[in-house]
């Protein structure tokens, strides 16, 4: 959704055209903008892939993996990260009545290291990682768990937040 809104909103600024009128009345003077010609479809830059999966534990309790997949030579940062640091992976479950989370997100053990970027050593992940979450089901109705994602992953030079939504299918 907020990438969808982004690129209306490039679309509508780069869409704006502003005309130069010059007239001996300062008041009725407009901006000229120049037009771009040639617009080349813009690239969405997106080096987190997030994949789900559901394991059955009990009757009433599974375990909901979350696999990022990351592109080469970016870093996805830990949950847990120094204040004045990168922003953390954030997990925001949709509330319900049907389901309860049991216990806090855990994550793989990882390596912190120094991030030239930040200049502090900070955990994050390289390649792939796996979160996982518990819950317990209060009613045997429910089909779809819904969570958001909020993320940072850079590279050596650039920093991109990242948002998106998951499913899980109980």
């Amino acid at each position: 959704m907020k990438n969808t809104t982004l690129l209306i909103l490039i679309f509508m600024i780069l869409s704006c055209k502003n005309e130069i009128k010059t007239t001996n009345n300062e008041s009725d003077a407009t901006i000229e903008t120049p037009i771009v010609k040639d617009l080349r479809p813009l690239k969405i830059i997106e080096p987190v892939k997030w994949l789900t999966e559901v394991k059955k534990l009990t009757e009433t309790e599974y375990e909901l993996l979350i696999t990022a997949h990351i592109e080469n030579g970016y870093h996805l940062y830990s949950q847990t990260v120094p204040e004045t640091g990168p922003q953390p992976t954030v997990f925001i479950f949709q509330e319900h009545d049907s389901y309860e989370l049991v216990g806090p997100t855990i994550e793989e053990q990882g390596p912190s290291i120094y991030d030239s970027v930040f200049k502090l050593d900070i955990k994050s992940f390289k390649t792939k990682t796996t979160f996982k979450q518990k819950i317990k089901l209060k009613k045997p109705v429910t089909k779809t768990i819904v969570a958001e994602i909020e993320y940072m992953s850079c590279n050596n030079t650039n920093c991109l937040m990242g948002y998106t939504d998951i499913k899980f299918e109980i």
